[in-house]
């Protein structure tokens, strides 16, 4: 089977995109260059026209410039990296303008999802689901499966969560006993968070006769999501009526 010959230019893109956790819609959206031609450079082995290599060329510089002002600690950002900074965090607040809806994570993909959370392309292939009628769309927002039955009564194993992404610099300021899903290297967890210090959390199971607490260090979370609301598939059972008319 002969590899594809990816452009270069591709290849540091994707690793950029990988190493800021930015999504390709939301890299589409900033940018204007449609998803499915950023997809098919690295899915087809396509390379970039003259204007969407300039503009690539342009947010790797950008990215480059910035990262490096913050490592030197040196004085603020000058006011040319700012309006791509801003731009990045307003971009990250809006709902998904294609209607694509939101990721879906059911229990068969977690594994995979715990390793691959990072790589865009692998999550434009996962499945994606639509809640009419409420706010949740977009790259801020995912569903998950719930696994196991830690966390019985609250939630039971086939349960959705509709989790909103927690940003890396608010981990520190969440709110206690919330419920969280967690994703760490080759795992997911559904539990509810309590900071312990700056370098760790306590994990806490509603199941907690049979589930234990335990330490989560910092370091070792790759994604921290907040449970928003829980879709269940139990319906009541009948029941029986005096009939009285």
């Amino acid at each position: 089977m002969t590899s594809l010959n990816i452009n270069p230019l591709v290849v540091k893109l994707y690793e950029k995109l990988a190493k800021e956790n930015i999504k390709v819609p939301e890299f589409s959206r900033m940018t204007g260059i449609p998803k499915d031609r950023i997809y098919k450079w690295k899915q087809e082995g396509t390379s970039p026209k003259s204007g969407d290599e300039a503009t690539i060329r342009s947010f790797l510089e950008s990215e480059s410039a910035a990262i490096s002002t913050i490592a030197s600690e040196e004085p603020p950002l000058e006011e040319s990296t700012l309006p791509y900074l801003l731009t990045r965090r307003q971009q990250k607040t809006q709902p998904d303008p294609d209607g694509d809806g939101i990721v879906y994570v059911p229990i068969a993909a977690q594994a995979g999802y715990s390793n691959r959370y990072h790589d865009a392309l692998y999550l434009h292939h996962l499945e994606k689901t639509n809640l009419p009628g409420f706010p949740y769309k977009g790259e801020r927002y995912r569903v998950f499966d719930v696994k196991g039955d830690s966390m019985e009564p609250t939630y039971k194993e086939g349960y959705h969560l509709v989790c909103e992404r927690i940003d890396q610099d608010q981990w520190h300021q969440i709110a206690n006993f919330y419920i969280y899903v967690i994703v760490l290297e080759n795992d997911i967890l559904v539990k509810r968070l309590f900071r312990k210090d700056e370098a760790s959390f306590v994990a806490i199971s509603d199941n907690e006769e049979f589930y234990p607490q335990f330490r989560i260090l910092v370091k070792d979370i790759k994604e921290l999501w907040l449970v928003k609301r829980k879709i269940d598939w139990e319906m009541a059972p009948p029941r029986k009526f005096e009939i009285k008319v």
